[in-house]
């Protein structure tokens, strides 16, 4: 290609990157430009609106709040009976859902007590620690803001198999030491450690607490869980009633 030809190629070019640009420039200053969606679909939305269905329940009550470990948990009512158990735990959540999907929620369970798991998920989706403890420490203060008088119990993450064998457990570790430490400094707070009964004497886990994916309880795994959990919320809610 000669030079003649190389510069008629280049002003081509040059007009044509100018008419793109003045094109895109028209539709971003044009009267009638496409909307932003007025909000971001979630994909828990669907399921977190069953709850607005489901019966209310009578206020000063204790609910359960959280990610599957709770969901799965369809013997809750009866293995925590006379207390009087709401769940509203949804789907694979993480700490972030869990701020997301607040209002529509825990205000409206009016409970006296308030009992978390959460932060599971975040930890296998490589959320730093300080990061998640951060979004639980938001998630305690909304609380506290909505309902004054209510108590918070927040539940350790438990040290699954799928925890160990995905390296993670050094991670667990951190994430439960911060909400010990949550716990000690904010009042109308408390920590319960639900890993003891679900391991060996040597530290390792008992592997017939759980399902085939590693992760969630098998009956027996609940039974470890109400162990330790039944005395703290036994002895929470009833500081919660004398508040009411």
């Amino acid at each position: 290609m000669n030079r003649t030809a190389r510069g008629f190629v280049a002003l081509v070019m040059v007009l044509l990157l100018s008419s793109l640009s003045a094109s895109d420039a028209g539709q971003a200053v044009g009267a009638s430009p496409t909307p932003a969606p007025s909000a971001t679909p979630h994909k828990y939305t669907t399921e977190v609106l069953k709850f607005a269905q489901a019966p209310t329940p009578p206020p000063g009550g204790i609910l359960m709040v959280g990610s599957s470990i709770f969901r799965k948990w369809d013997t809750c009512t009866n293995d925590f009976a006379p207390l009087p158990i709401t769940n509203r735990a949804f789907g694979g959540s993480r700490t972030a859902d869990q701020i997301y999907f607040f209002d529509q929620i825990v205000p409206s369970s009016k409970p006296g007590l308030v009992v978390w798991y959460c932060g599971s998920n975040d930890i296998n989706g490589k959320l730093p620690p300080e990061k998640i403890l951060q979004q639980t420490k938001e998630w305690i203060s909304r609380t506290q803001v909505a309902l004054p008088k209510a108590r918070i119990v927040l539940v350790s993450v438990i040290k699954a198999p799928q925890k160990r064998q995905a390296g993670y457990l050094a991670v667990v570790d951190e994430v439960n030491k911060g909400l010990v430490a949550i716990a000690s400094s904010t009042p109308g707070v408390s920590y319960v450690d639900v890993n003891p009964p679900l391991e060996t004497p040597s530290g390792e886990a008992r592997m017939e607490c759980y399902v085939a994916d590693k992760l969630h309880m098998t009956p027996e795994g609940y039974k470890g869980m109400i162990s330790v959990m039944r005395p703290v919320m036994e002895r929470e809610w009833k500081v919660a009633s004398q508040n009411q």
